[in-house]
């Protein structure tokens, strides 16, 4: 992955409303950040001891729509989980009906919202979700 690339589709996901590559390039340095996926669909999660935080998932527009987005999730999420991570946490704007449908799939749960918390006004919604080792079995990635 490349800092380039990640801005590249993450500006192509969200309607050129991307991060900058000066944020990716601090993400792929920093050792509490995992990065999971390919310059073209990944999933950039936040460690803090026992929790993370999903910062964002992306997909470029020519990978949408074919499960990409949830087989890096669930594979970020078994490979958490073999590290210890126990709860995940995540906001979601509610207008993102292809992110929640994901974010759902991989077995978050609603635990609150925040009205109208981003720029459009649009309420996020907060989930959760407690991983263990058992709910992934297999230690393959």
């Amino acid at each position: 992955m490349t800092p380039e690339g990640l801005a590249f589709t993450h500006a192509a996901a969200f309607g050129g409303n991307g991060w900058p590559e000066a944020d990716f390039a601090q993400y792929l340095d920093d050792p509490n950040v995992f990065l999971h996926g390919t310059d073209l669909s990944f999933v950039v999660l936040r460690r803090a001891g026992p929790e993370a935080e999903v910062l964002t998932l992306a997909s470029d527009p020519s990978c949408q729509g074919n499960g990409l987005a949830t087989r890096n999730l669930e594979r970020a999420l078994r490979i958490l989980a073999h590290q210890g991570v126990q709860d995940i946490f995540l906001e979601v704007a509610e207008d993102n009906i292809p992110a929640l449908a994901i974010y759902t799939r991989c077995g978050f749960t609603e635990i609150s919202r925040r009205p109208k918390y981003y720029k459009n006004g649009a309420t996020a919604i907060c989930m959760k979700i407690e991983l263990s080792v058992a709910s992934f079995p297999d230690t393959a990635t």
